[in-house]
């Protein structure tokens, strides 16, 4: 039986993930609700939440791109009716 090592990147990956929806959820971001600082001309929770979720989308583009989650046999639907 053949050990497989971890994948540092897929490490990296889901610790981003999980750190940017932990950052998005938490409620301590509350606290420092106000208007200053001006985040893009909107108020900062707001312009926080929209760098966040950019921030996001980016990390689950690369994840896909890089065949996140799919193992080595994994086959495309066309290459299988072949």
């Amino acid at each position: 039986m053949s050990e497989k090592k971890p994948n540092s990147f897929k490490t990296l990956l889901w610790g981003l993930i999980i750190l940017g929806f932990a950052i998005m959820e938490f409620p301590g971001i509350f606290f420092i609700n106000r208007i200053e600082p001006m985040i893009f001309g909107l108020p900062f929770i707001y312009g926080f939440i929209i760098i966040m979720w950019a921030l996001m989308c980016v990390l689950f583009y690369i994840g896909y791109k890089t065949s996140w989650g799919r193992g080595s046999d994994f086959k495309e639907a066309d290459e299988v009716e072949k």
